[in-house]
């Protein structure tokens, strides 16, 4: 039971920022989630229904 638990805690430990990764990819990845929530929402708050 131990093992498991000390495996699991491994698991979901934060792990260190990888310098080598490009920062501007993941700037336009969260800047595209942030668009495509701000989209969602702006099409539920106006009755916006595609397909269907």
């Amino acid at each position: 039971m131990a093992n498991f638990i000390e495996k699991l805690k491994n698991k979901f430990k934060i792990k260190k920022f990888d310098s080598d990764q490009p920062i501007g990819a993941w700037v336009f990845v969260l800047l595209l989630n942030i668009v495509g929530f701000a989209g969602y929402f702006y099409m539920k708050l106006n009755n916006i229904h595609l397909g269907g």
